[in-house]
């Protein structure tokens, strides 16, 4: 069923609040999904959607359609309200609270395939395109290991509806990258970190054991203690002038290496 919503009505209230406030999202186990195509995807991989809100000139767009049928609740929203709950400067015609999903870092170790560890990564877009990635080229899973918030609207945006298929798990704390690496080793991957320079190329990184690549924030890279606790390090060589890659990018180009070795 769908029912129209002022500007004021508490839903709507807490739509606005969810797409803005970590902490919120943290204590409430929930987030937003931005967009019809996404929140589609959202509901095509079984997530659980609390509501779905979009403005009432998109009051016979398909989403809705696929929402009620999913059981979940719908409401109409004037378009100049709809405007000021997004992220987004030009709103697209949906915005859906979802149930958060990551899971225990146990269970994502219990595989035996490759797993990517955002050590510290703190730039929502990088993140969510590095989810985008891994799962593009077959990882098991994502560990986010301190930094951004794999809730964050850009992050989930990014990630073009692989973080509603890609298991992860998040570690946080003052000390979440040595968590994770702590539950790694006791998993028996083998962990490399990406480092700018002076690693071995991918092509020489062992195939007989899982592994989990590591990858450091912008623009510091992992830390001294992380890389000395690495059982190897990985570059990725250019031949041009810059100083670096980008992070999404070099761990894009290593994710490709390791799953075609």
């Amino acid at each position: 069923m769908t029912v129209e919503l002022a500007g004021g009505n508490q839903r709507v209230q807490r739509m606005r609040r969810l797409a803005r406030d970590r902490d919120l999202r943290q204590a409430e186990g929930r987030y937003v999904v931005e967009g019809p195509i996404l929140v589609e995807q959202a509901i095509q991989a079984g997530l659980d959607l609390e509501q779905l809100l979009v403005p009432v000139s998109a009051a016979h767009d398909g989403i809705i359609v696929a929402a009620e049928a999913a059981g979940v609740s719908c409401g109409l929203v004037e378009d100049r309200v709809f405007a000021g709950m997004t992220s987004t400067r030009s709103a697209q015609p949906a915005i859906a609270e979802v149930c958060e999903h990551h899971v225990d870092g146990g269970d994502l170790t219990a595989g035996g395939g490759t797993l990517l560890v955002l050590a510290e990564v703190s730039d929502p877009g990088n993140a969510g395109t590095l989810v985008r990635t891994a799962e593009a080229f077959g990882v098991d899973g994502v560990v986010f290991a301190g930094g951004v918030d794999p809730y964050n609207p850009k992050c989930v945006r990014a990630t073009a509806g692989s973080l509603f298929r890609l298991p992860f798990a998040v570690t946080e704390g003052e000390d979440a990258v040595g968590q994770a690496l702590e539950r790694l080793e006791a998993s028996g991957r083998q962990c490399w970190g990406s480092v700018a320079e002076g690693g071995v190329a991918p092509a020489e990184v062992p195939d007989d054991r899982s592994v989990a690549l590591l990858l450091g924030n912008e623009p510091h890279g992992l830390s001294e203690a992380v890389v000395g606790r690495c059982a190897g390090l990985v570059t990725v060589a250019t031949t041009g002038v810059g100083e670096s890659l980008n992070v999404a990018v070099a761990g894009s180009v290593l994710l490709y290496a390791l799953a075609t070795r």
